[in-house]
């Protein structure tokens, strides 16, 4: 006999029969006892108080599997899910003490022979004759307090949680049917052998038998034959089933096709999340399991009252599921689309919107789609108008797409942007020549000045002779920390050296009838482009993440192309066109490595507008 996976409405729960509940459950020795604290008791009660305020008729709200087995006698032993059970019925126990009409189920701990007594008589009031009855009497008292506090907000608080929890709170159902041994299932629940989390749900209702039976009007097969004809349905689904949650295991292919920060318990609830339209803001868990599971449960209905072609009822939404992963696939392993979604899913593009689109359309009409789609999503004309802090969203944007772009147009096709290595990273935006010091902590000035000492150290200028001598002076302040009004006049001396420097390099090179692709014109009708030396326009700003960007502490860019240059080395992720920056790529004959110029920013402009022009 196949086991039982159902939505068992908390309302049925509450059946009476001869003045008896129908539901009476059993919580065997081998069970931890209840140990729920106040903090758990109140986040189940503020859920539930929060789903009060934003039900609509057709919400419901699913809890957690609860596991049984119908015993000889009727009673049903409690396999796992006892704790949110046991709270539930403390819940309705102080709900029936102000509306007597409520009927409970009963409930028995094998360890406790006073157990359903105790139960029955809960009042507020901590008792501690045993560690189940303490949690227990805390959990009535933590309801009571609630309740009393919930009264300011809503004055029928009462009858509201009565009336949600026996009209729209579920239990996901799993009953054990086979005649095997309880404990033996409770040690497999516990090493995740049986469907608890909601993928495991999924499956289990894919692999039903009855979900995978066809409605009346198949005739193709004998009622002999059917068995094998579920065998291998069931054996086609399984291996669907494990090629996806395999592939889906490569940390590349996850790193395309996912762009948010969820922690998923399986990667697949990601396409199933996908297949059931699940939003970012639905805190439900369960929200797949439950639209698979009304999916079926429609199907059949249809099944019953519609002729036509006949279908088993788990078919549509099985297929439909496997196209989402299908298309998914097909783009990670398409180097042009490879790239083009894998920027829009990482800058949270709706992912079936873009599989409707694609399913509409031929590949060329797909491509200019994605090309649109990105110019929609960058939104940016005008290069010289962004500036850091006002615009950082923006200018990310752009920087990434800087970097997918040049990694598309490599010829090879086994070359592509690793989209896997922006996860669970902070990225931020590095100022390429930094002016100020607000950002230096003090617990970093003396690694600061030893690199920078480094670096003037071989220079026999007069000016740099002053710096050495003002940086030894503060190295050698001993155990004292660092005066900040000190380390401030430092830096700034450096940082005008090297202004004053990188002015007379601009000075010696910088042609202003050079055109490039930007906008604004100076009063001879030549463009503008004298923005690009603002220190906040997106000329000196690069993509790091936020560690690597605090290592770099503010220095010269010298001493920042030598740091991520060894962050490199270090096979640390730094984004391609970041190192090209540091390595002056962009510029033709680079005469001075050591200093961000007029030019070097110029040719870095000239590159992202590029970028940006391959879209339009």
């Amino acid at each position: 006999m196949e086991n039982i996976l159902d939505i068992m409405p908390v309302g049925n729960l509450l059946r009476q029969k001869n003045d008896k509940p129908v539901y009476q459950f059993f919580i065997p020795s081998y069970q931890r006892g209840y140990r729920w604290d106040k903090d758990q008791v109140e986040d189940l009660l503020d859920d539930l108080f929060e789903f009060i305020n934003k039900q609509n008729n057709k919400e419901k709200y699913c809890l957690q599997p609860i596991v049984v087995k119908q015993l000889p006698n009727g009673r049903y032993e409690v396999l796992d899910g006892q704790q949110r059970l046991t709270t539930i019925f403390i819940l309705l126990s102080r709900l029936k003490e102000t509306n007597s009409d409520i009927d409970i189920f009963s409930l028995t701990y094998e360890t406790r022979s006073d157990s359903e007594e105790f139960l029955r008589k809960l009042s507020a009031g901590i008792s501690d004759k045993n560690p189940d009855y303490y949690y227990i009497s805390l959990a009535y008292t933590t309801i009571n307090d609630w309740l009393k506090k919930k009264r300011n907000e809503m004055p029928h608080i009462g009858n509201s949680l009565f009336s949600t929890i026996s009209g729209s709170v579920e239990f996901i159902w799993f009953e054990i049917k086979t005649d095997i041994d309880p404990i033996d299932v409770f040690t497999r629940i516990n090493i995740g052998k049986i469907p608890l989390t909601n993928a495991e749900l999924v499956k289990a209702v894919c692999l039903s038998k009855n979900n995978l039976t066809p409605g009346n009007n198949d005739n193709n097969n004998q009622p002999q034959d059917l068995s094998k004809v579920l065998l291998l349905r069931q054996n086609i689904i399984a291996l669907e089933w494990d090629r996806m949650e395999k592939t889906l295991q490569d940390p590349k292919v996850w790193g395309f096709v996912y762009g948010g920060a969820h922690e998923y318990e399986t990667r697949i609830d990601y396409i199933l999340d996908l297949c059931a339209g699940r939003s970012a803001t639905d805190r439900n868990k369960y929200h797949s399991f439950k639209f698979f599971y009304d999916q079926v449960k429609n199907s059949r209905i249809k099944q019953t009252t519609n002729a036509g072609p006949s279908q088993y009822p788990i078919e549509k939404e099985w297929n439909r599921l496997k196209d989402i992963f299908d298309i998914l696939l097909e783009w990670y392993q398409d180097k042009k689309f490879n790239h083009l979604v894998g920027f829009l899913i990482k800058r949270k593009y709706a992912v079936l919107s873009l599989i409707e689109v694609f399913k509409g359309k031929d590949r060329k009409e797909f491509w200019e789609y994605l090309k649109n789609a990105i110019t929609r999503t960058i939104n940016c004309d005008d290069l010289s108008s962004l500036r850091y802090g006002a615009h950082n969203e923006e200018i990310m944007s752009i920087l990434l797409l800087h970097n997918v772009t040049n990694s598309l147009l490599v010829c090879d096709n086994n070359i592509n942007f690793p989209f896997e290595k922006l996860d669970g990273k902070t990225w931020s935006l590095e100022h390429i020549f930094a002016q100020n010091s607000d950002e230096l902590k003090e617990k970093d000035y003396e690694s600061w000045l030893r690199d920078h000492l480094y670096f003037f150290e071989n220079n026999t200028s007069d000016d740099a002779k002053a710096i050495i001598s003002q940086i030894q002076i503060l190295l050698n302040a001993g155990e004292k920390k660092i005066n900040r009004n000190l380390f401030e006049e430092c830096f700034k001396k450096i940082s005008d050296y090297i202004q004053h420097i990188i002015q007379d390099i601009n000075n010696d090179n910088h042609d202003k009838s050079i055109a490039f692709d930007t906008s604004g014109e100076n009063e001879q009708g030549l463009p503008d482009i004298n923005w690009i030396n603002d220190d906040d326009s997106i000329a000196n700003l690069a993509l790091l993440d936020l560690n690597m960007n605090s290592s770099l502490q503010n220095s010269l860019f010298d001493i920042k192309r030598r740091l991520i240059l060894q962050k490199d080395k270090e096979g640390l992720f730094v984004p391609g066109e970041t190192k090209k920056v540091f390595l002056k790529y962009y510029t033709t004959d680079p005469a001075h490595l050591a200093y961000w110029t007029f030019e070097d920013r110029k040719a870095y402009v000239e590159s992202i507008n590029q970028s940006l022009n391959y879209f339009k």
